[in-house]
């Protein structure tokens, strides 16, 4: 049950994750016309985004680092149906299979369990694995610098792949380990469920490794504006996806030896097929602002 909870918490944080970003490039989008319900529109997006944040949270705290993250796809598949009622857009057969393969994978990967093995959390592992995957971002974002079409797919991959580490120090931060390393500790006269949740909310956010997943998913935000800004979201939603898929995948594996069933390995494969299957000459693309309906068509042709 505990499982099947931690899949539904990564789906619902992933989905609301996935939205956000469509609504923060929407309203980038209506700001160029229409600035004060532009920036509205992004505000509102932005502010969603902690929600979606500790649902994750709640969810690599009682599941699998590696399955979390492979749970980032779904979003994808939330996104698509957002742009079909939102955009208007049809949404294409392609984009049903996507859809349906993403579903069909995620409860491939909750009916599958396997323990982790004895093997102690390799942190070294995951301080190295880091700067690792930064610095060739890094390299790639300089070399392709001058080529638009390319730079901009490349820093949305950095913003994916930062954020594909946000559930791996997630995952240090909720363990004894990390809770035992908080900074701050509450106090209170009387006991009740309030101040439960307070307190364990204070060691959950004090601790180093909470604070480093927040500085890494603050950062991995801003680091996508900047690929907003150099190409549609339909090339960069993905590559963002991709690396928030397979950073913790492998990570999960690397640093905490966790285990995946063979069929959850299939199941992280029909994700990234999903992905993909969702972005190849799909249908809608929230670069552009939400069409208007033929009846406010109409009433801005009458004199």
């Amino acid at each position: 049950m505990t499982a099947v909870l931690s899949l539904l918490a990564a789906f619902a944080g992933y989905s609301i994750h996935a939205i956000a970003q469509a609504g923060q490039k929407i309203g980038l989008a209506i700001a160029e016309q229409r600035r004060t319900k532009g920036l509205l529109v992004w505000v509102l997006s932005t502010v969603s985004m902690p929600l979606a944040i500790f649902l994750v949270l709640y969810a690599v705290s009682t599941g699998n680092a590696a399955i979390v993250g492979a749970m980032s796809g779904s979003g994808l598949a939330s996104l698509a149906v957002f742009s079909h009622l939102y955009m208007h857009e049809r949404i294409t057969k392609r984009e049903i299979v996507g859809v349906f393969t993403i579903v069909t994978a995620a409860i491939l990967i909750g009916s599958f369990q396997l323990e982790p093995t004895a093997k102690e959390t390799s942190l070294s592992t995951l301080y190295i694995y880091l700067p690792v995957v930064c610095l060739t971002y890094m390299i790639l974002w300089t070399l392709f610098r001058k080529r638009g079409h390319i730079v901009g797919i490349v820093i949305s991959g950095l913003a994916g792949a930062l954020g594909g580490f946000v559930p791996l120090f997630q995952k240090v931060s909720t363990s004894s380990l990390g809770l035992s390393r908080a900074v701050l500790h509450l106090q209170f006269q009387r006991e009740n469920t309030l101040t439960t949740l307070l307190q364990k909310g204070a060691r959950l956010l004090s601790n180093p490794w909470a604070l480093a997943w927040i500085a890494i998913s603050l950062i991995s935000m801003v680091v996508m504006q900047f690929a907003y800004r150099r190409g549609k979201a339909i090339q960069l939603i993905p590559a963002f996806a991709g690396n928030t898929i397979a950073i913790p995948v492998v990570g999960g594996v690397l640093a905490f030896s966790e285990r995946l069933h063979p069929l959850q390995w299939i199941g992280v494969t029909l994700i990234l097929a999903g992905v993909l299957l969702l972005t190849f000459k799909t249908s809608y693309d929230i670069h552009r602002a939400p069409r208007q309906s033929r009846h406010q068509n109409t009433r801005r042709q009458d004199p």
